[in-house]
């Protein structure tokens, strides 16, 4: 499969304008490949791959962070972006009668694995050219990639990392 480039990149505009519009619907919509649900397992899997890729190349370059950097400073820089993580109290506030404490206790542990993945994914755009990879970067693509529901939650982490022009937040 030849992923078109161009669509590549409107994808990744559209992935960072839904998530900082709050539309979720938008962002499915921004994540699927040109050839939509009509698209075959091994060329969405592909597709998906790549979006993530240029997703966390794009929110490399955004961080102005310089290449090998250190972890801890990816993930700072994440964390200053993203604000804080949520915990199982807040989760709760949302919806005491309906979201317990163990159902809480899961979903910000969910959370915290997504932004591990979203560091170590910006982590590869942030590789100085002359060296491999981190393994935990190699590891984290291919977790995100084939699993959908961390793929979406992480796109969307790494789209919030990216800025929409025009965008004064």
């Amino acid at each position: 499969m030849t992923i078109d480039q161009a669509a590549l990149g409107r994808a990744v505009r559209a992935v960072a304008a839904a998530v900082h519009a709050d539309d979720p619907a938008a962002l499915y919509r921004a994540v699927m490949p040109p050839a939509g649900t009509d698209t075959p397992p091994a060329e969405a899997a592909a597709w998906f791959g790549t979006l993530l890729i240029h997703l966390a190349l794009t929110a490399a370059t955004a961080s102005k962070l310089q290449p090998g950097c250190p972890r801890e400073a990816v993930a700072e820089w994440i964390g200053q972006e993203l604000g804080p993580p949520p915990t199982p109290a807040l989760l709760r506030s949302a919806d005491p009668a309906r979201i317990d404490h163990v159902e809480a206790v899961s979903a910000v542990a969910d959370h915290s694995r997504c932004r591990e993945y979203a560091v170590d994914l910006v982590r590869v755009g942030l590789t100085d050219p002359d060296r491999d990879p981190d393994e935990r970067g190699v590891d984290a693509h291919c977790t995100v990639t084939n699993d959908k529901d961390i793929r979406i939650v992480v796109m969307a982490m790494l789209g919030r990392l990216i800025p929409v022009p025009g965008d004064r937040s």
